[in-house]
């Protein structure tokens, strides 16, 4: 499939707000910052699809910011082996000079991170979540039709740390196992590394699942969500100093994730045009298994707190022995949102 993106629509409202403005008949938006934010995305995702969707319908123009959002190398090179291309322009350059402002990373790897790489310490600060919960599958071969068989087998994830990884740490807790009853692959999250044989097991996001169930050859083996393990998956985070210096900018970002949200579990068919434009879904059968994993999502994204608890427990050590879970997020936003009762009015 080819992942594609279009700026039809945002070129559409952006010319309509100025003509509009020229007339007389309505104000520009009056941006917070002159900045252009590059919204660094940690990989290719469902977590990451309202904050394509915010960019697409002109939410963070309308909220006063300009957010360009943009994908890891790393990431898109796993979503490729999938059966999905990326843009080379939706690519960020880790090594370019944009500077790191604002992010959806995953919660898990930020906190692993700090605690285990020199010079992460403090590192960005978690705003909120669209992943507190699991909802991932584990798929595999034809051939294991029962989790119990996956007990001397392979099992691919990403990498330290990640959801993928750590959702098979607590897999192997849930079933009572030891971690040395098994193989945990690292590099194994693309639908290619099941196919090719290369692990038994896949830990599967929604995009990845989705594609998989469509191409046929695989085995829905566990659904995560039957569990409810505790998950620190994508969030909003914030480069902590910048945050001090942009607090409206920055409240401007989580308005425009939560709006999004509220958009794409009300209106399927915005939110098709982006699952069309952005992810290549040309396939009606495709768009609905994905946005079935869309509605899934939490409608107010707080941090996960139990998350990290859960992240704190099993990646357990003396350097993480120095923090407490508080050190980690910062909530004030979500929750005034919340509280206000600005979040609920987007359901009404």
């Amino acid at each position: 499939m080819k992942f594609d993106q279009f700026h039809d629509y945002r070129a559409t409202l952006v010319a309509l707000v100025l003509v509009l403005f020229a007339s007389g008949a309505a104000s520009a938006p009056k941006l917070i910052t002159d900045e252009e934010l590059i919204l660094r995305m940690g990989d290719v995702s469902a977590n990451k699809f309202p904050f394509i969707l915010a960019y697409d319908q002109g939410l963070y123009i309308k909220n006063g910011i300009n957010v360009t959002p943009k994908f890891s190398p790393g990431s898109v090179r796993t979503i490729n082996k999938s059966g999905i291309e990326v843009a080379p322009e939706n690519i960020y350059d880790p090594d370019g000079d944009d500077p790191y402002t604002i992010a959806i990373s995953g919660s898990g790897p930020t906190i692993v991170g700090i605690s285990t790489r020199a010079g992460r310490a403090p590192g960005p600060l978690i705003l909120g979540s669209t992943h507190t919960k699991s909802r991932w599958r584990i798929m595999t071969r034809p051939d294991i039709t029962a989790p119990e068989q996956l007990k001397g087998k392979r099992l691919g994830y990403s990498g330290f740390g990640a959801v993928s990884h750590n959702q098979w740490l607590q897999f192997i807790e849930h079933m009572g196992w030891e971690q040395n009853d098994v193989a945990m692959m690292s590099g194994g999250l693309g639908l290619d590394a099941l196919l090719n044989g290369d692990i038994d097991a896949l830990m599967t996001p929604e995009l990845h699942g989705t594609m998989a169930i469509m191409n046929g050859g695989v085995n829905v083996l566990v659904d995560l969500g039957d569990h409810s393990f505790p998950t620190a998956g994508s969030a909003l985070v914030v480069d902590r100093d910048w945050y001090q210096n942009n607090p409206d900018a920055t409240r401007a970002f989580v308005k425009s994730g939560v709006e999004a949200i509220a958009l794409m579990k009300t209106n399927k068919a915005i939110a098709e045009q982006t699952m069309i434009k952005w992810y290549g879904m040309t396939d009606p059968k495709a768009r609905d298994l994905f946005y079935i994993e869309l509605l899934k999502m939490d409608e107010k994204p707080y941090p996960p707190y139990e998350g990290i608890k859960m992240i704190m427990r099993l990646y357990d050590g003396v350097e993480m022995r120095k923090y407490t879970p508080e050190f980690f997020y910062d909530d004030s936003i979500v929750r005034e949102l919340d509280e206000s009762g600005y979040i609920d009015s987007l359901y009404e």
